[in-house]
């Protein structure tokens, strides 16, 4: 029943995606309805799911990005798959600079995102038992993420349906690897990053 909740969910903010491919076989005269994403993006690692994929909301003149990710990490050694939710904004404070003819470098983006995790481990309340005044201060199905690095873009003029691919890597980390390292001193900063590659196409 959980899983057909998640899946149920994730196809939801898909469908502003299948709107806008549908516009745009009808043709680019047909504008974009207000919901329907400006791009997609996929990822891969970075603390929001091993696979994960968006729809992807442009502000500011590109400057700021919404963006809603379904993550999935594969069983492997654990009991369970893990399903995550993560609503992420991206923000790139400094300007594009041009490479060379429709090639463009995003020196910097900012990224900040909350994680919500479909597992029958994690609650979003702790019961009494717990001493949340000490350690178990954080609830285990929530985690606040942040995340920062360039990204290179390349112009597609000649495409009917996408006007830019922009390829990104990411130094990621996470609140609670954060205070735990602030607590244990033999942690280092290598024990509390995590990296990660994607892909964000724009929409003509």
């Amino acid at each position: 029943m959980r899983l057909k909740s998640i899946l149920s969910t994730f196809i939801l903010s898909t469908l502003p995606f299948l709107t806008t491919a549908q516009e745009l076989e009808v043709g680019a005269a047909s504008a974009r309805k207000w919901y329907a994403p400006d791009a997609v993006t996929v990822q891969f690692a970075g603390n929001i799911g091993m696979f994960a994929i968006a729809p992807s909301y442009s502000f500011a003149k590109d400057k700021l990005n919404a963006e809603l990710f379904y993550g999935y990490v594969p069983k492997l050694d654990a009991d369970e798959a893990l399903h995550i939710l993560t609503l992420k904004g991206v923000y790139k404070p400094i300007r594009n600079a041009r490479i060379r003819e429709g090639i463009s470098l995003t020196p910097l983006r900012l990224g900040l995102g909350l994680s919500y995790y479909f597992r029958s481990q994690f609650s979003t309340n702790w019961s009494n038992a717990y001493p949340t005044s000490d350690y178990y201060w954080w609830t285990s199905s929530l985690r606040l993420t942040g995340s920062l690095g360039p990204a290179i873009n390349f112009s597609l003029p000649n495409n009917q349906h996408f006007r830019e691919l922009s390829l990104y890597g990411d130094v990621n980390t996470y609140d609670l690897i954060v205070t735990s390292a602030v607590r244990d001193e033999s942690l280092t900063a290598w024990d509390i990053i995590s990296f990660s590659a994607g892909l964000r196409a724009s929409f003509r």
